[in-house]
């Protein structure tokens, strides 16, 4: 039988002031945990373990809506724990016990997005990313990171320390519950200073030679772990209002020799900089004052030129556009934010 764990009993101390992080809401609409499970076959798993804590579930109803939010989904367990663990592998190794975990089993952060491959047979192993082949991680120094030999076998895994290339995505392969369990109680017996991770309990195992890990290499990341990792997230996925005439295109009206029935040249510089932001999984909201009759024709000029609106609103008002929204920890100030170029004029100026 295998089982996936995802241990959510942290107090969440990096994002002050909020729901449990692995509650928070991604812009596409989607918990955190839900992006947690996107990028694994979870075909594989017989069992889906979440495990949560009564103080979190007192106040933010976290049972209710992870049974809401999971209803579709009947390999879904939730394991309720009284308070707060002390790690993460208190929290596994708590579930383990109380959830009767038998066999093969993962865990799997809950504040990152990781599209690595599972295999059915589940073997000891670790999930990393190669940082020389990808170039766009944030808080390197904050990951643990894998010494992996020539055969792709690990020899140790080191927390808070540059010590190679290949970072640990929190994606962790057990054979056996019961060799997670057994090393789990021997380290907890030796006191250790200091919270007792994962990959603490792995490089015990490592070198007590009760285990060999191998490393599998992830095709796909997504971080949430710091408060401001996930502002980064927010901020990519935005969604722009844009005008059309003196924004998107030069600048015509309804009349004159030039209008919007023959007005094709396009801002070139603008319309790349709304490209890559729609590349980035921006929400691109197209405003204007043409009415609805020159609607094919402008979603028609959109297209030739790689826009991609998620709507456009025809026939506003010749006038000012004022967007008002709400501001909270969870959505911080400025929420709403207004750009006002000069006709014409070059988005990149005022954006970037």
């Amino acid at each position: 039988m295998n089982t996936l764990l995802l241990p959510c009993a942290g107090k969440s101390n990096r994002f002050p002031n909020m729901k449990p992080k692995w509650m928070l809401t991604h812009p596409d609409g989607k918990l955190m945990i839900e992006k947690a499970l996107e990028g694994i076959d979870l075909k594989v798993f017989d069992r889906i373990i979440i495990t949560i804590v009564r103080p979190h579930d007192e106040k933010y109803e976290a049972k209710l809506i992870l049974e809401q939010v999971f209803a579709h989904n009947p390999k879904i367990e939730i394991c309720m724990l009284d308070d707060f663990t002390a790690s993460a592998s208190e929290t596994v190794a708590m579930t383990l016990e109380k959830m009767n975990v038998s066999g093969s089993f993962v865990i799997k952060d809950s504040d990152n997005m990781v599209a690595a491959p599972i295999p059915s047979k589940i073997r000891n192993a670790i999930v990393g990313y190669d940082l020389q082949e990808h170039k766009d991680i944030s808080n390197i120094p904050g990951k643990s990171f894998l010494i992996v030999n020539e055969q792709n076998i690990i020899s140790d895994i080191i927390e808070k320390r540059i010590v190679s290339n290949i970072i640990c995505l929190g994606v962790y392969m057990f054979e056996n519950a019961e060799d997670f369990k057994k090393a789990y109680r021997e380290l907890k017996n030796k006191e250790i200073s200091g919270e007792m991770y994962i990959s603490h309990v792995i490089s015990y195992m490592l070198s007590k030679n009760d285990a060999v890990f191998e490393a599998v290499m992830a095709n796909g990341y997504n971080d949430y772990g710091t408060l401001q990792e996930w502002k980064e997230v927010q901020k990519k996925f935005r969604t722009y209002f844009i005008d059309v005439d003196g924004v998107i295109m030069k600048n015509s009206g309804k009349y004159g020799k030039t209008n919007w029935s023959n007005n094709t040249t396009f801002l070139e510089d603008n319309v790349a900089v709304i490209k890559k932001l729609q590349d980035e999984g921006a929400q691109i909201v197209i405003t204007t004052s043409r009415t609805e009759e020159y609607r094919p024709a402008l979603e028609a000029l959109l297209s030739s030129v790689g826009i991609k609106p998620y709507a456009i609103l025809m026939g506003l008002n010749h006038a000012a556009r004022v967007v008002i929204n709400d501001f909270a920890p969870t959505n911080p100030y400025p929420s709403g934010i207004a750009i006002t170029l000069p006709r014409n004029g070059s988005i990149k100026d005022y954006l970037f």
